[in-house]
Parts: C-alpha cells; sequence; structure tokens
C-alpha cells in the first residue's frame, strides 16, 4: 500500500502542480509540505495543524478534502503514520537530557539574590545624585531647583513628552496586531510589508506584529488565542483546535 505522502504527492502531479504553487495558494511553508509529502510528521506539529495543512492543500487542488482527512485517518489505524499527539511532540516536551545547574533551586537563590543587590546599588546611586543635586543648589545661595527636568510645551500647551510617550497608539502608517495564547496553538502571521513568520505559542505567550496596512493569518487552534487589532480586542474566532485562515485589514 502506498504511503499517504506518496497519495497526496500524486494527487498534486495529477492535477499538474507544484509544490510551490501549493505554498504560495495556501500560506502553508514548503519546508512544512515537502516533509507531509515524504511521511516525515516527526517534523511537522500536531496532528491537528496536519490534518488543516492536508485540508488547505487538497481544497487548493480542487477536489474533496473530507476524503483525504478518512484517508489521513485510516492510514493512522493502520499504522502507517505515527499515532502522534500533542502531548507528545518535540515541540511541546523538549526536555533537557540532564539535569543542569541553570535548573536547579541554588541556581535560582544566586540570581534572585544578584537580582536584589543590582536594585539595591541601583536605588542608592539614584539617591546619591538626588541628594547631591538637591545640595549643590541650597548651598549656593540660589532658589531650590527639582531635579526631574520640566516637560517642554508646544504652542498650544500639549506636552511632546506625554504625545511621543503614548506606547497604546500605533506609529503613523502602522498596525499592530497583539496575539495572546489561550492554549498550545501554532500560528502562521504575514504582514504586508515583510516575510510571513511561523511559531508554536503556549498558554500565556504574547507576540506583537506590526504591518503597514494588514496581516494574514493561520492558525491551528482558532479557539486557544485572543487578538487585539489597532487597541481594540477582537470576538473569539472560533471553536478549540479548529483551523482557521483570515485577513485583517
Amino acid at each position: 500500500m502506498e504511503s499517504f505522502g506518496r497519495y497526496l504527492k500524486g494527487l498534486r502531479e495529477d492535477k499538474g502542480k507544484t509544490i510551490e504553487q501549493i505554498a504560495e495558494s495556501t500560506k502553508i511553508a514548503v519546508a512544512n509540505l515537502e516533509s507531509l509529502e515524504r511521511d516525515r510528521f516527526d517534523l511537522l506539529p500536531p496532528r491537528v495543524f496536519v490534518k488543516g495543512f492536508i485540508r488547505s492543500y487538497v481544497q487548493e487542488l480542487g477536489l474533496n478534502a473530507d476524503e483525504a482527512i478518512n484517508r489521513f485517518e485510516e492510514f493512522s489505524k493502520q499504522g502507517e503514520l505515527p499515532d502522534y499527539g500533542s502531548e507528545d511532540h518535540p515541540v511541546f516536551h523538549a526536555k533537557p537530557a540532564n539535569r543542569s545547574f541553570i535548573s536547579s533551586p541554588v541556581f535560582t537563590i544566586i540570581l534572585t539574590a544578584a537580582g536584589a543587590v543590582s536594585l539595591a546599588i541601583l536605588l542608592l546611586t539614584a539617591g546619591s545624585r538626588l541628594f547631591f543635586n538637591f545640595d549643590l543648589h541650597t548651598t549656593s545661595g540660589g532658589p531650590s531647583v527639582s531635579t526631574v527636568q520640566p516637560v517642554s510645551r508646544t504652542s498650544n500647551g500639549v506636552s511632546d513628552t506625554i504625545v511621543s510617550t503614548d506606547s497604546n497608539r500605533p506609529s503613523s502608517g502602522k498596525r499592530t496586531l497583539e496575539i495572546r495564547a489561550l492554549d498550545s496553538t501554532w500560528i502562521r502571521i504575514e504582514p504586508d510589508t515583510g516575510p510571513a513568520e511561523e511559531l508554536m505559542m503556549s498558554a500565556g505567550d504574547v507576540q506583537v506584529f506590526t504591518a503597514k496596512r494588514s496581516f494574514y493569518l493561520q492558525t491551528g487552534n482558532a479557539g486557544g488565542i485572543r487578538l487585539t487589532f489597532d487597541g481594540k480586542t477582537l470576538p473569539v474566532l472560533g471553536k478549540a483546535k479548529q483551523t482557521l485562515s483570515l485577513t485583517l485589514d
């Protein structure tokens, strides 16, 4: 029986398409498509994401995606494919072979102590400078002057500093997208100003991207992420483990 990867490759070749054409249309990386056709599932994300790849791949060929998904499941049950899951995928559990000193409690204690000492030195230095500047002005016979520099003002009375440090407002001509992971999630993000990025996010991770105008987003777990676009939180995208593609413009 032919392997699942050869089955997919045969469908593609029957339609006369190259793997690069499929990658361009589906926005799936060529490396992932090549691993899929070579049955190298150990190099791919967990099963739920692979099924999303297969569906996009087959739909691009104009064929029945459900039939390909069913065949994928049959190959898995017959032992033709590795029965892997997210719990044993290397992306989620990359455990070191040996326990290192860095991961030991002693290192944590040393690092915490060093941080406390550094903070104390910083506070003492800041306090010394403040006292020195204050003493210099009072002993010279002049008026007492605060060491805090005055904020420059524009003609309409608005502080330039306040305007330039408004971190919640995107820069002129730029749009921002914040992606917050609630669960283990694969995403592929492509801004209109740069190359696409693929990454695995764990629960609690936050990634921020910028673009001139729009983003193209793919995910294998629509219910596992929350999006904030130009400061506005978007509604829930879908269900857990649901594959999704969308354009934010």
